[in-house]
């Protein structure tokens, strides 16, 4: 794991992780959204749980994503972890039963209103249809027009 950004006066957090494990992944980055208080503990079993039963892959074009998250009483403060992925790693595809996609960025969100939820996916959803995005995202030179992109977001 490698911290790229990390500015939680501007709530959002981005790292470069090298787990090729989906659980152990949740983990990491649950870990690191703890240790930033942004979750309480009870985030990263509830966040794990959640994407069993509710997967978050999503079948980009170009590069795949994951959105996972969980209810809003395991949060303390709103934001959302990028974490851009040096090996991809298998999720299940959103609404789908035993499809899976090889994700390399996966963004994990702190939500803390509900009604916010829609707002911040509708946001990640655009943002993940511009694969000139995502590709900035995922080589992580462009620290300025990266902060900016994610900026937007929250």
């Amino acid at each position: 794991m490698k911290k790229i950004l990390n500015d939680e006066t501007k709530k959002y957090l981005y790292y470069v992780f090298d787990e090729t494990n989906q659980e152990q992944l949740l983990k990491q980055m649950s870990t690191v959204l703890i240790q930033k208080k942004f979750v309480k503990e009870s985030y990263q079993d509830a966040v794990i749980e959640r994407e069993r039963e509710f997967p978050t892959g999503l079948p980009t074009g170009g590069i795949h994503i994951a959105i996972p998250h969980t209810d809003c009483v395991h949060v303390e403060t709103e934001g959302f972890l990028v974490g851009v992925l040096e090996t991809p790693v298998e999720f299940e595809i959103m609404a789908t039963n035993n499809e899976y996609v090889n994700v390399e960025i996966v963004f994990m969100l702190a939500i803390k209103k509900p009604e916010n939820q829609v707002f911040m996916l509708q946001k990640l959803i655009a943002l993940c249809q511009d694969s000139e995005k995502l590709m900035l995202l995922k080589k992580g030179e462009k620290i300025e027009e990266i902060e900016k992109l994610l900026g937007t977001i929250i």
